[in-house]
Parts: structure tokens; C-alpha cells; sequence
């Protein structure tokens, strides 16, 4: 039993420490970007940083997009037999933070604007920014609530599943607020191709979440 006990501790923290490892060396990726970035903007004209800027969120909202479904496919076992466990989760891990990783850089590009000014204050705090303020801060408090739900993948066994799950869930609030913020503040939302990444995205993230519950519906009974 004590050994049974040790292991399980031993399990928990390797999974925290590669966790946080794996959440710090992307965020140390995005923090060199930014600045690589940055400087190359202020080389190559002001304008440089917020086409650099738009660029980096819509990838961003890509890989959010595919990691809110690629979970839902998980939690729906709709491939249960077809992917390994341990790959199938590290995939959605790393999605996940991969995505706040580009969000991160996506807000850092906007220091380097030179026509808006936006301070450090202004990325970090939501709704103060000088660019469209209420929408710009939906996407910050989505990003935040993104960094909760993927750190929560080293507290779950701690937090127990049923809070866990509770907690995880906030992944689709933060999944709607990014999309909001995107289709509000984002200059190229108009666009054909935009109309049509937040349209297949939120199609799919809707039919999954109905068969998630209609299969979980068909299970109880």
C-alpha cells in the first residue's frame, strides 16, 4: 500500500513539473518571439507589428479552436479505442498551450504599435486598452481563463474529477469570449476566409457539445 501510495505521488508531481516545464518553455518561445518580432517591426515600419499582430491571433484562434474540439472528441470517446491515452491527452495539452503561447505573443506584437500605444497595463488588464476596449478585454479575460483550464491539468488529481471537471468546463467560456473578441475586434473578421474559420469552428464545437450531452443522456438511461 505504501508503495502503491509513493508511486502515485511520484506520478503526481512528474505530471505538475512536466506540466509547468512544458508551460514555461513555450512561454519563454513566445516572449523571444515577441521581442524578435518587435524588433523586426520597428525595423520594417511601424505597420509591421500589428500585421504581425493579426497574423499571430489568427493562428492562435486556429489552434484554440482545434484544441476545444480535439477535448470534446476526447471526453465524448469518440475515438476511444482509436488513439492511445497518454498521446491523445499530450496532443490536447499541447494545442492548448500552443495556443496561449501565440495569444501571448499575439497581445505582446501590440507594445511594439506604434499608432494605438498600447502599454504593458493595457494587454495585461482587461477593457483599458485604447483599441476598442470591451472587446479587446473579452479576449485578455478569455486568454486568462485558457491559462487556468490548461494549468488545471496538473491539479486534477488533487482537485478530484468532479471539480475538475467543473473547472475544465470554463474552457468553453473562454473558447466563446476568444471568438467574440475576434469577430468584434478583429480587423480581418469581414474577411471570406475568417467568416469561414469561425463559422466551421463553431459548427463543430456545437455538434460535438450536443452529442457530448446526448450521448451522455443515452448513457444514463
Amino acid at each position: 500500500m505504501a508503495v502503491r501510495e509513493s508511486s502515485r505521488h511520484a506520478d503526481r508531481v512528474s505530471g505538475w513539473v512536466g506540466d509547468f516545464t512544458a508551460g514555461l518553455l513555450i512561454g519563454l518561445v513566445a516572449g523571444v518571439l515577441t521581442l524578435a518580432a518587435g524588433w523586426l517591426a520597428l525595423r520594417h515600419g511601424a505597420a509591421s507589428s500589428w500585421y504581425l499582430s493579426r497574423a499571430t491571433g489568427t493562428v492562435a484562434y486556429f489552434l484554440l479552436s482545434a484544441a476545444t474540439i480535439w477535448g470534446l472528441v476526447l471526453s465524448s470517446k469518440i475515438i476511444k479505442e482509436g488513439v492511445p491515452a497518454p498521446l491523445a491527452l499530450g496532443l490536447h495539452s499541447f494545442l492548448s498551450w500552443l495556443a496561449l503561447a501565440l495569444a501571448g505573443l499575439h497581445g505582446g506584437l501590440l507594445l511594439f504599435d506604434r499608432y494605438y500605444q498600447f502599454g504593458l497595463a493595457d494587454i495585461l488588464i482587461p477593457f483599458r486598452g485604447p483599441y476598442r476596449p470591451f472587446w479587446t478585454g473579452l479576449g485578455i479575460a478569455g486568454f486568462y481563463l485558457g491559462l487556468l483550464t490548461s494549468a488545471s491539468f496538473s491539479w486534477r488529481r488533487r482537485l478530484g474529477q468532479r471539480f475538475w471537471r467543473a473547472l475544465h468546463s470554463l474552457t468553453f467560456l473562454a473558447y466563446l469570449l476568444v471568438t467574440v473578441h475576434g469577430l468584434a475586434a478583429g480587423t480581418d473578421s469581414g474577411a471570406t476566409g475568417m467568416r469561414l474559420l469561425y463559422v466551421a469552428s463553431g459548427l463543430a464545437v456545437l455538434f460535438l457539445v450536443n452529442y457530448r450531452l446526448l450521448s451522455s443522456s443515452v448513457s444514463r438511461r
